[in-house]
């Protein structure tokens, strides 16, 4: 098969001085092009590769202030938990304060 590709020469109809010219332009357009082509895949790329790492960066700052968040409702939940004791408290005192008579107290 090989030597039947070897014996048959390509002739072509347009002589050399016009086909070199045409053919070493169309050469330099597609490299052009292909050159063209990785630098947009390139950037394309970096932009992609950039996006991630912020989309991680603002990702793990979203998690930490979710985080937080919780810290602080839990905080509160304890604040509130704590007054309301304290109210209780105060109240139990004052009830107590006023059954007992003004002579027991020093």
């Amino acid at each position: 098969m090989d030597s039947q590709r070897t014996s048959q020469v390509v002739t072509f109809r347009s002589p050399p001085r016009i086909l070199i010219p045409k053919l070493v332009e169309s050469r330099d357009a597609w490299k052009l092009k292909a050159g063209q082509r990785k630098k947009k895949l390139k950037a394309a790329q970096i932009h992609c590769r950039d996006l991630s790492v912020s989309r991680e960066l603002w990702k793990k700052r979203a998690l930490a202030a979710e985080e937080n968040t919780h810290a602080l409702h839990k905080q509160l939940l304890q604040a509130q938990s704590q007054l309301q004791q304290a109210k209780t408290t105060i109240a139990q005192l004052e009830l107590e304060q006023k059954k007992t008579p003004a002579s027991h107290r020093s």
